[in-house]
């Protein structure tokens, strides 16, 4: 049974008539990984809300172990809140600036008895230890103006983990954070998942990040507000089947002159040009657009030749047509801006291995000098 599951979800906010999210459907298997990908402003952030129950949504249900979320009352609510957890995208806005560290991670320890008063003391400190912190009481006595950004994060992470859950919506982690943090803070994430099989619904924009932090696991793409293309992170990215998760494949910045000269000059026209309002939504960003494009929204189907019980999915007429990346364009994004986005490290792929380079960016345990406690 899937640990999460999103059944047709629509869902606009009362200040605006435009839809965030459209017939959105996503499943989220206990222990997996999914990556939720897409630009700015496609609704990806929003679908992490509401998987979270920060919002509820239009229209369609979120069910976690078979249940509607939003049908939960009293035990079975609490139990809930307890077993999914969100760490947000900014660390300094996501802790209350009037609470210690101790008033930030109490309280839900508390109430979820996952400590007593006696013990709760102790148990905040173990958590400190383990996301890389100074594990001291006078730690815990720090205000969130006094830590860094990286400490911040790991406090907020700190404070997810700390109740023991089964899925954690972690919402661009590293976006805020400083360059040589990001492996540190993702390795973190990692490192929860093996020792107590966390799931995870990854939001980013950024597919270096992703191909680092979800291998193995799930991606789903997303523009404005439908999930256009849904598969397995590897496939996806080296032979994406949707044409917008080409063009994003394709934005990614090249540090080479002479290679940057031979992207198409009508790429970044195409980037930004307006969703369409009938038919397939990115019909006029297309560069195979055809006119059956513009009658109907393609369905998410599964692509020519996917088999088993989840197969890849897209939601373009014409899948086969979407041109695989050239070899130049695979160095690129699994070389170069893999390099570039999560540190400037290289690592070993070989499964069990995710270490960089100490000297570039640090595993997680490794911390930033203006992290060091004195």
């Amino acid at each position: 049974m899937s640990t999460l599951s999103v059944r047709d979800v629509t869902h606009s906010y009362p200040t605006s008539p435009r839809r965030v999210l459209t017939d959105v459907n996503l499943e989220i298997p206990e222990g997996e990984m999914v990556a939720i990908v897409g630009e700015s402003g496609c609704g990806k952030t929003t679908l992490g809300r509401l998987i979270s129950g920060l919002h509820q949504p239009s229209e369609g249900t979120i069910e976690f172990n078979g249940k509607d979320i939003n049908s939960l009352r009293g035990g079975e609510r609490k139990q809930w809140r307890r077993r999914v957890q969100m760490v947000h995208q900014d660390p300094y806005g996501s802790l209350n600036p009037g609470l210690t560290l101790a008033g930030t991670l109490a309280p839900g320890l508390l109430v979820h008895k996952v400590a007593t008063h006696r013990t709760v003391e102790r148990t905040m400190i173990d958590l400190l230890q383990q996301v890389g912190l100074d594990a001291t009481p006078a730690f815990l006595n720090r205000y969130p103006h006094q830590l860094s950004g990286g400490q911040r994060q790991r406090v907020s992470i700190a404070r997810a983990i700390g109740l023991e859950p089964d899925l954690i919506v972690a919402d661009e982690v590293t976006s805020m954070l400083d360059v040589s943090m990001r492996v540190a803070i993702l390795d973190l994430l990692i490192k929860f998942r093996q020792e107590r099989g966390l799931g995870y619904a990854f939001i980013s924009h950024d597919f270096g990040v992703v191909r680092y932090f979800a291998r193995g696991g799930r991606i789903a793409v997303m523009f404005f507000g439908r999930i256009v293309e849904e598969g397995p992170v590897d496939e996806v990215i080296i032979s994406p089947a949707h044409p917008y998760t080409r063009m994003l494949l394709e934005s990614i910045p090249i540090p080479d002159p002479v290679l940057a000269r031979e992207r198409h000059l009508d790429q970044a026209e195409r980037l930004i040009g307006t969703p369409a309002q009938k038919g397939c939504v990115f019909a006029n960003r297309c560069p195979m657009v055809q006119p059956e494009c513009r009658t109907a929204m393609p369905p998410l189907a599964p692509t020519p030749g996917a088999s088993g019980d989840r197969p890849r999915r897209s939601a373009c007429l014409f899948p086969e047509r979407v041109e695989p990346l050239t070899h130049v364009q695979k160095e690129r994004v699994l070389k170069e801006h893999h390099v570039a986005t999560v540190g400037g490290g290289q690592r070993d792929d070989r499964p069990g291995n995710r270490d960089v380079d100490p000297g570039l960016g640090g595993s997680s345990g490794d911390q930033e000098p203006s992290e060091q406690v004195g």
